[in-house]
């Protein structure tokens, strides 16, 4: 019982072993680029893309099934954020970055409140 209790725990959280290889990838490509931490930052929202997109527990052998069903939300919203983030530090003129930054970070915020007190009522 034991070893499959713990092939079920690992099935379950291998998704989110996306995240630390998008940081390495992401560093390492953005090592050579040299634009380190936009590369961080997209690796890392590459990572939370992936692991938002895994569904959870889903055996190697299956299927993905197109949906919604299985997806997290708020996994896929941030690895968006930090993409855009890094590329902005790229592309993007320095002087708009403070007040995108601050403005997303204050919606998420305010929807982490609304999404917390909807499910206790």
């Amino acid at each position: 019982m034991k070893d499959e209790e713990r092939t079920e725990q690992r099935r379950r959280h291998g998704r989110h072993a996306f995240i630390p290889a998008g940081v390495l990838i992401g560093l390492g490509v953005g090592l050579l680029a040299n634009f380190p931490g936009s590369g961080v930052l997209i690796g890392l929202g590459l990572g939370f893309l992936a692991s938002a997109l895994v569904p959870a527990g889903m055996k190697p052998s299956e299927t993905a099934k197109p949906g919604l069903k299985g997806m997290n939300i708020t996994m896929l919203l941030i690895g968006v954020f930090l993409i855009l983030i890094g590329v902005g530090i790229v592309w993007a003129p320095v002087t708009i970055w403070p007040y995108l930054i601050a403005g997303f970070l204050i919606l998420l915020g305010i929807w982490f409140l609304v999404r917390g007190f909807h499910k206790t009522t």
